[in-house]
């Protein structure tokens, strides 16, 4: 196998159709048909199934490029390391560094070519921000909700900490095509009385918004990772709050439906340690991100 079967098999995942990963990556369909088949053949197992909305990963595929995806940025950050000198190093949460900051730093990069950011995923928010706490990142990126950091309702770290909020992350609450709240107008209220609210676990950023917004008494079931959420809410067992960030290419194809009802925004929040030192390495970055 080679990289780019790679690269072209997680932006299927992304965007769940042909067409739609052969837009993003430049390509021809057939071309990425044929890097997918290749991809699987060397593997001798399918990653993906057809289905009416497009291609759903198998539950294997799911667990291989989500390595896949660890492997590659471990990979992508060693190359830079070859070619530059010292630079900034940001910590950020995998779904965040996977959707929300290539295109930050595409902005950063046309704005400050000068300025080399050098990309950490971290899957546990927990393992981030100690490793910002020790000074292994140079400054985390998260989600997190309201005036001070953790305000989402995780623990934030004894150390002292600054925050910058880069923008707002749009949030939907999503159904299957089907449900009968559909159509209208609903209230938080109707949302809580028809129950089945569906998150992945309580120490996800989604979770902790769905209980931010609905209470903390709110009855939720956890269901394991994002794409379970994603099939149980097509397959009409529950409600989920989630990033449209999350679910467009299920809601463009049909196979999930948004409820008309407001969701509060999550904040992309940048957080670094309190002191001189850490400050006057990200000044750049904050002036860059201050501008964009």
């Amino acid at each position: 196998m080679d990289l780019d079967q790679l690269r072209t098999a997680l932006a299927l995942l992304r965007h769940r159709t042909i067409n739609r990963t052969a837009a993003a990556q430049g390509l021809a369909p057939s071309s990425v048909s044929d890097r997918i088949r290749r991809l699987e053949t060397e593997l001798g197992a399918p990653l993906f199934a057809r289905d009416h909305t497009g291609m759903q990963p198998t539950s294997a595929g799911q667990q291989y490029l989500r390595a896949a995806a660890a492997a590659l940025h471990t990979l992508d950050d060693a190359a830079g390391q070859l070619h530059a000198g010292p630079g900034l190093v940001v910590g950020a949460q995998a779904s965040v560094a996977d959707e929300l900051l290539p295109a930050v730093l595409d902005e950063l990069g046309s704005a400050r070519p000068d300025l080399r950011v050098r990309l950490r995923p971290e899957p546990d928010r927990g393992l981030l921000l100690a490793a910002l706490e020790r000074g292994d990142i140079d400054a985390a990126v998260l989600l997190d909700a309201g005036e001070h950091l953790g305000d989402l309702g995780f623990p934030p770290p004894d150390s002292a900490l600054e925050h910058l909020d880069i923008r707002p992350v749009a949030m939907t609450v999503v159904v299957s095509p089907r449900h009968p709240l559909l159509g209208r107008p609903v209230t938080m209220g109707e949302i809580q009385r028809t129950g089945g609210l569906i998150g992945r676990e309580p120490r996800c950023s989604f979770w902790m918004a769905t209980r931010r917004w609905l209470g903390p008494d709110v009855d939720l079931t956890a269901v394991g990772g994002l794409a379970q959420v994603r099939d149980w809410t097509a397959a009409g067992r529950g409600i989920a709050l989630l990033p449209e960030f999350a679910v467009h290419a299920d809601l463009d194809s049909g196979r999930l439906a948004a409820l008309d009802v407001p969701a509060p925004p999550l904040q992309l929040r940048l957080v670094w340690r309190h002191d001189e030192e850490a400050t006057s390495r990200l000044r750049p970055l904050l002036y860059a991100l201050a501008q964009a």
